[in-house]
């Protein structure tokens, strides 16, 4: 049975009435323009902006129409939620390479007047601001020929951010931009033009303008915890992984320093001396510029200590969609100055040079995960406050392809 044909319209129905409106109650997102939606007619691509874990399964529930949304295969290698994911619509698509099986499933909705729903950022927003574009939607845009609306979350990255382990109570909205109401001006446009009109439209940050131009405010006791995740380096110190959160708050182990995240996502400094970070992309976008000086300086001198390291990982091995097998259990890994190292618990060491990785990308919120020589490798880090973003930052700095780009670097043109 193809995929397309295991969708069961009445399993779709029934979740969207059972377990919707618990989804309504903890996640209640005001729609600024509603009366849009009695006006779309399948078969239409919706582009949503992608910043917070259940933004698909909210739009699913405002849509009247049922969403075939696209997701990472990596989804798929539970061969049970595969299955399920499959019943509901969801389809896979490959990492960090076209995907003809996709394209042609995508044609078949369209000739089935199905709703499509892709994430063009192709990843969560890791600090409440926009990510790069695929170039390859706007050629998607091309091949469809169909109407496009943009649906735009503001307050979803407050809500539950992807550092955190639990929402918070504040505002949500969604407003749904028409970016072409039919497929006449589609036709008359270049891929070229079509991704720029995209990226005029989904361009955002939320924590560091919607919240602060709205006043919203955001309760929860932990709004930082966790924060380490994502930042991980000092901008006192400049220690790599040293920071450790709790509560409200986040400090360096190394040099002392110590800020208060508040109700709308700024940094209070807990000493007289100002922070000059003022919200965590803030704090991101200067690791980005700090990141590439430290590998740098690093790699020009003969140093037998690795760069980074962590250990007591879970490493398991696989390919694409199939079920993945454990190579250690206990785990290190190590980033050198030309290779990674990865070292069992029972002595087993195997080098993987810089130019022989790929598909570099980090899944939920630290589940890292490259390609060697066709074969899968993912890392489970058992510490929830290790940062798998760290790894991939590093990475896709010393030149490693990845699935994705990130904050003004030109992403890859598929």
């Amino acid at each position: 049975m193809t995929r397309i044909n295991m969708f069961n319209r009445s399993l779709y129905a029934f979740l969207k009435v059972t377990v919707g409106p618990w989804f309504r109650i903890f996640y209640p997102v005001k729609v600024i323009n509603p009366e849009i939606l009695k006006t779309m007619k399948g078969p239409f691509l919706i582009l949503p902006n992608h910043i917070m874990k259940w933004d698909a399964v909210l739009l699913s529930l405002l849509f009247p129409e049922p969403l075939s949304s696209m997701a990472s295969e990596s989804h798929f290698r539970n061969p049970f939620v595969g299955y399920f994911f499959s019943l509901i619509g969801v389809f896979p698509k490959a990492k960090a390479k076209s995907d003809l099986g996709a394209i042609r499933h995508m044609m078949d909705l369209k000739s089935r007047n199905r709703v499509i729903c892709v994430f063009p950022e192709g990843q969560l927003s890791w600090d409440g601001g926009g990510m790069p574009l695929f170039y390859s939607t706007a050629k998607l845009i091309k091949l469809l020929k169909i109407p496009v609306y943009v649906p735009i979350f503001t307050g979803g990255s407050a809500v539950f951010p992807r550092w955190g382990k639990s929402k918070r109570k504040g505002t949500m909205e969604l407003t749904i931009h028409t970016l072409f109401a039919d497929g006449r001006e589609i036709r008359s446009l270049s891929s070229d033009e079509i991704f720029e009109k995209m990226s005029q439209i989904i361009n955002y940050k939320d924590m560091d303008n919607s919240i602060i131009e709205k006043n919203w405010h955001y309760e929860s006791s932990d709004r930082a915890e966790y924060l380490e995740a994502i930042l991980y380096i000092c901008p006192q110190c400049r220690s790599i992984a040293s920071l450790r959160s709790h509560g409200n708050s986040i400090s360096c182990q190394h040099c002392g320093l110590k800020v208060s995240l508040d109700d709308q996502y700024r940094f209070q400094s807990e000493s007289e001396k100002e922070f000059p970070l003022k919200t965590p992309l803030e704090w991101n976008l200067w690791q980005e510029k700090t990141l590439p000086e430290m590998l740098t300086d690093y790699s020009q001198k003969e140093r037998e200590t690795p760069f980074m390291e962590d250990r007591d990982i879970l490493i398991k091995t696989g390919h694409r969609m199939s079920p993945l097998r454990v190579w250690s259990r206990k785990g290190k890994l190590s980033l050198f100055k030309d290779y990674v190292k990865l070292q069992a618990e029972k002595g087993e060491v195997r080098l993987i040079p810089f130019d022989e990785m790929n598909g570099v990308h980090v899944m939920t919120r630290q589940k890292l995960e490259f390609y060697h020589d066709k074969q899968l490798f993912v890392f489970f880090f058992p510490d929830p406050r290790t940062s798998g973003y760290k790894w991939l930052c590093s990475l896709r700095k010393l030149g490693i392809p990845s699935t994705y780009a990130w904050h003004g670097e030109e992403v890859e043109k598929i």
